[in-house]
């Protein structure tokens, strides 16, 4: 049989420490850092422990089991309320009804707020959204604070939810709505909100509604029949007792107040490329809905050469009818006269003051509005493609080389005002630098020029300069010929006969001819240095490449194998089975063969691999494959 309990008297309970083996009950460190952010926690309280555990503690049974969660202190773990809810806001979207008084339109008036809740110190504040020309002062409705109930407690998130009403300060919120966000927050909370609800109609609406005072179009279906039908006889009377014209015009201040800030926003152009000097310009057209006036905005292109002036037509109406141009005055023009909605269409003309702008395209909302308004379809405000295809420029036409200087100094005069120095090719000059290609050539007779035999036996050096493509020739001083030697020719860049190509590399080759200032040159021969560069570079100068040359032999001697084998051994006079230089170069011409003489050279140097000045027959004729 179990003890009595310990009647709970004064000297008679029994406090448990924290854990069984703490023998010390010392005050603990409140004062921490949780994720690099400062709390501090409560002092720790010892629980009290159930009442069968309490019993057989004092009673010395060993039965009891005291879990850690029974003796553990409460331990923070998380972050303070400020920091874990930072920028988290719940939003509701209500309204409140205020009543009216000394109306005949409404008796109360429907005004739309937007309740926050701010999380992280458990502030709120409502604003109402502005509304243009409503006439209430709109804006921060409440401002934030912690707001008490009723009951002198504060607001707590869970006393807001879609479809309740809160009453704040006297005023009763009703709430229809939320955001997404709030929606996850008090979801995850385990209070699902409901959808939407719709708000009331406001009496003023309907009042209008039925009087045809609504905002909207004149012709709106909703609009009193009967208010129309009055408003027109009533211009009709007043027209006939004499009210002036411009005074019969619609409502301008409810014009004013439905369409302001509406604007019709057109892209156009003006082409006015056939008068002198004229151009294609692009514009900005502007319609004003609140007062039906006009502006047309110049768009500054880049490097267009114009000041950036923008203003092209100051804000006004816009007439259709032609504007006298010999008055004094500014002519006031009836509504009937000047440019409105329905005459803006894509795709056509419209005059400005003599000039035709052509409207290609119009802004989203400028699309919607003529959709929803006058009932355009999707083709009437499609785009017009205006984009004109480049045309390429016109290369300026060289007048013919005079033979005054050098080619490129007459260019610089067409290019520019100021000639300019010609660009030298600057690669060339650091790459080609130094590399000079001689030869030994000779005058030879034209038909046009003949030369004496004291010209025929001179012989002259020519170089070749391949940084900038001049030519050097000099004859060499020879005793006893009665010609002074020396330079013959200065350097410089050589033109063709009648071109304006010059003489480059790939025209200098041992045989061939070249025409200097009406004398024909004919190159002999070339020296080490210039066949040795020029076979390094065979895939350049093509006169250098052998394997070129015994291709070329190849298909000229199929089918004559046996002329070509007896025209080499009858050049062969010595009889000793090799032959020179020359007189290879004098069978293969027997044989009927094509060659240049820079190819014969290039082909004895390479198969002459002993250095003997000799080629053997059989050897080139196993290569031509005879």
């Amino acid at each position: 049989m179990s003890a009595p309990p310990i009647p709970k008297l004064p000297g008679y309970s029994v406090c448990m420490p924290q854990s069984l083996s703490d023998k010390g009950f010392k005050k603990h460190q409140t004062l921490n850092y949780v994720n690099g952010y400062q709390r501090e926690e409560t002092l720790a309280v010892v629980k009290d422990l159930p009442e069968r555990v309490a019993t057989d503690a004092v009673t010395g049974a060993t039965s009891a089991t005291l879990s850690a969660s029974m003796l553990a202190p409460d331990a923070a773990s998380k972050l303070p309320q400020w920091v874990e809810n930072d920028r988290k806001v719940l939003r509701f979207f209500g309204y409140f009804k205020e009543s009216v008084v000394e109306s005949n339109m409404e008796n109360h008036r429907i005004r739309k707020v937007i309740l926050y809740y701010y999380l992280e110190d458990d502030t709120m504040h409502v604003a109402e959204p502005r509304q243009d020309n409503s006439g209430i002062p709109q804006g921060v409705f409440i401002k934030r604070h912690r707001v008490t109930r009723e009951d002198g407690s504060f607001f707590t998130p869970n006393d807001f939810s879609v479809g309740l009403s809160a009453t704040i300060y006297g005023r009763t919120f009703f709430l229809v709505d939320a955001d997404s966000f709030t929606r996850e927050y008090l979801a995850s909370k385990g209070k699902e909100q409901p959808s939407a609800l719709p708000y009331p109609d406001d009496p003023v609406d309907g009042y209008r509604t039925a009087f045809g005072m609504n905002r909207g179009r004149a012709d709106d279906a909703s609009a009193g029949t009967l208010t129309r039908r009055m408003n027109d006889f009533k211009a009709y009377v007043e027209a006939r007792l004499g009210k002036p014209s411009h005074l019969l015009d619609g409502d301008k201040l409810r014009q004013f107040l439905e369409n302001n800030k509406k604007v019709l926003r057109f892209w156009c152009v003006w082409d006015e490329r056939q008068s002198m000097y004229g151009d294609r310009r692009p514009y900005v057209l502007h319609y004003f809905l609140e007062d039906d006036t006009v502006e047309i905005l110049e768009i500054n292109e880049s490097n267009s050469g114009r000041d950036p002036f923008p203003v092209f037509l100051k804000r006004g109406p816009l007439p259709k009818v032609p504007v006298k141009t010999n008055t004094t005055l500014n002519p006031k023009f009836r509504k009937d006269q000047c440019y409105g909605p329905g005459d803006f269409r894509l795709g056509t003309f419209i005059t400005v003051l003599g000039r035709d702008f052509y409207l290609h395209d119009a802004d989203t909302f400028t699309k919607t509005w003529y959709t929803d308004n006058l009932g355009f379809g999707e083709e009437e405000m499609t785009p017009v493609d205006i984009k004109e295809p480049i045309l390429p420029k016109p290369k300026a036409a060289l007048p013919p080389y005079n033979g005054y200087g050098t080619l490129e100094d007459s260019l610089q005069n067409c290019l520019s005002l100021v000639p300019k120095p010609p660009k030298r090719d600057l690669h060339k000059l650091m790459n080609k630098d130094k590399i000079i290609l001689r030869f030994v050539v000779k005058m030879v007779d034209t038909e046009t020029h003949k030369h004496s035999g004291t010209d025929l036996a001179r012989r002259f050096i020519l170089s070749y300069f391949m940084m900038d493509d001049t030519l050097l020739i000099f004859e060499p001083p020879v005793r006893n010929t009665g010609i002074a030697g020396g330079k013959f020719l200065e350097r410089q860049r050589i033109y063709k006969p009648r071109s304006e190509e010059i003489y480059t590399y790939l025209d200098l080759y041992v045989g061939s001819v070249i025409e200097v200032f009406n004398r024909s040159f004919e190159l002999l021969e070339a020296d080490e240095y210039t066949l040795t560069y020029m076979e390094n570079y065979k895939d350049i100068f093509v006169m250098a490449d052998t394997d070129v040359m015994i291709r070329s032999i190849k298909a000229q001697v199929s089918g004559k194998e046996d002329a070509v084998r007896a025209a080499l051994i009858a050049a062969d006079k010595a009889g000793t089975g090799a032959l020179g230089g020359e007189d290879l170069e004098a069978g293969l011409l027997a044989a009927g063969l094509k060659f240049t003489r820079h190819q014969a050279i290039s082909l004895k140097r390479r198969l002459d691999k002993n250095k003997t000045g000799t080629i053997s027959i059989e050897e080139f004729l196993g290569l031509l494959g005879i």
